[in-house]
């Protein structure tokens, strides 16, 4: 999924870009509404990951993204769930158009083991997201609150996403996390050309590359560009151009000939990493500390 908002009222900004490179694929099955407390494990969708979780009490199955700066709730689960909806902002998106945003305040999410009392989450209508992007309704798109708020270890495809303690994590040294416009970005190189990139767990699609980038790095000349494909996320569906990437390394692994997505749209990141560059590594994440290890799986 590509999914992305820009800055909204009082400097909020919401949810990133999702994309990544191909991988295996795993079994898809339709998403349903987790009944029951919140618990840790998580599911893994072809490239997506969805968690249990709860707000404001009630039980769904969330869409896991590390690039979301706020918490999105469907307007029809949020109204189910008693929030209270104010206010309302055109947000521009990783899609061609705008879509109505709300918020509510004062919202109690749930999952991983964690509860985060206050938050703010903005409201809309997934229903497009949905359909077009996941193939099944989509309730919530858990964001970065639930990073902010501890270390986590993850291994996707072992289905293992659980709070680490301080004390115990990796005796090894991290790569260091930056931020630009409230997202998380880890350094990589395309094609050996440094870059910092979106440290983005939404992301379901191929490494996503801005124009600016892609033309410097010289990823638009002849015999590199692919062919076209719809993306986009929020906001509607937008074509983008698919290019060869000869290397791609990340943590010190190198991805070899694979695919990435050129965005037209001049907002974002210079490059967006998601699921399926990450799945390649055991993770702990500490956003709060800056930093992430990426251990490469056998």
């Amino acid at each position: 999924m590509s999914v992305r908002l820009g800055w909204l009222i009082a400097g909020i900004a919401v949810l990133s870009a999702c994309a990544s490179v191909p991988a295996p694929e795993l079994g898809s099955e339709p998403a349903a509404a987790v009944q029951g407390a919140a618990a840790p494990g998580l599911r893994v969708e072809g490239n997506r990951i969805f968690l249990v979780a709860r707000v404001q009490g009630v039980a769904t199955e969330a869409l896991l993204d590390s690039g979301a700066e706020m918490t999105l709730v469907d307007a029809g689960f949020a109204a189910g769930a008693g929030l209270l909806a104010f206010g309302e902002e055109e947000v521009k998106g990783t899609g061609a158009g705008t879509e109505s945003v709300q918020f509510a305040q004062g919202v109690t999410l749930e999952a991983a083991g964690k509860s985060l009392p206050g938050q703010m989450v903005a409201i809309l209508d997934l229903t497009d997201i949905s359909e077009r992007v996941v193939g099944h309704p989509l309730t919530v798109i858990l964001g970065r609150e639930l990073f902010d708020a501890g270390i986590y270890a993850l291994d996707v495809d072992a289905g293992r996403f659980e709070e680490v303690a301080p004390d115990a994590v990796p005796t090894s040294d991290p790569l260091p996390l930056s931020e630009a416009n409230g997202i998380k970005q880890i350094g990589i190189s395309v094609n050996g050309i440094p870059v910092q990139a979106d440290f983005d767990l939404g992301n379901g699609s191929e490494v996503l590359l801005s124009q600016d980038f892609a033309d410097r790095a010289g990823l638009l000349a002849p015999g590199t560009v692919l062919g076209t494909k719809q993306g986009g996320g929020i906001g509607g569906p937008v074509e983008r151009t698919l290019v060869r990437v000869e290397t791609l390394e990340v943590g010190g692994l190198v991805f070899r000939d694979i695919t990435a997505a050129v965005s037209p749209q001049a907002d974002g990141g210079a490059a967006n990493i998601g699921v399926s560059v990450l799945r390649n590594f055991n993770l702990v994440i500490d956003f709060a500390g800056n930093r992430v290890w990426l251990e490469p799986r056998a």
